[in-house]
């Protein structure tokens, strides 16, 4: 799906990822791995990260947003201070292809600050209008109240419960949430 640079209010910008934006998002994902991320720190790579972008840049499907703020020169992406990220990952398969999967993160110093709600909102108007996205997926631990609350006022019902799917360090289980969102 096509991005385009987009100024919100104050002095957030939302772009499509870059390789360049590889390593930034990968110590947003290590830090959120510390925060219930299915990955552990150790798990994330930036050459995967970096296929990754690759790969939805490619999709007529898929969506890869960061949010950032500008840096000294804000006509250069590379000197912007990446502050979260969002991935819509389109179904390969013929018959889920208007399905996309939702990934976001924000970096922990950002958040409440309405970044992770940009991001969704700006995520769902670029899928509404490409014509290619009916349903938005995501899962969310149950133990997330506040991600529960900001997916739910953007419009996504929960489908279902996957009950103990995130094993913890100690040995104890967390349950995922399932929410959806469909075009309007």
């Amino acid at each position: 799906m096509h991005v385009a640079p987009r100024l919100l209010d104050g002095p957030l910008i939302l772009r499509a990822a870059t390789r360049l934006d590889a390593h930034p998002i990968t110590r947003i994902l290590r830090e959120g791995a510390d925060d219930g991320l299915v990955t552990r720190s150790d798990e994330v790579d930036a050459g995967a990260v970096s296929r990754q972008i690759e790969l939805a840049r490619a999709a007529a499907n898929s969506l890869y947003v960061v949010a950032a703020l500008p840096g000294e020169n804000p006509l250069q992406p590379d000197d912007d201070e990446v502050v979260g990220l969002l991935l819509l990952e389109g179904a390969p398969l013929h018959r889920l292809h208007d399905v996309a999967r939702l990934t976001m993160a924000v970096a922990s110093a950002h958040r409440n600050k309405n970044i992770g709600r940009r991001m969704m909102q700006y995520a769902m108007e670029v899928a509404d209008a490409s014509g290619r996205i009916r349903k938005i997926e995501l899962l969310t631990r149950a133990n997330n109240a506040t991600a529960i609350h900001l997916y739910t006022s953007l419009g996504f019902a929960v489908e279902g419960r996957l009950a103990a799917r995130l094993r913890l360090d100690d040995g104890s289980f967390l349950d995922d949430v399932c929410m959806a969102r469909f075009k309007p």
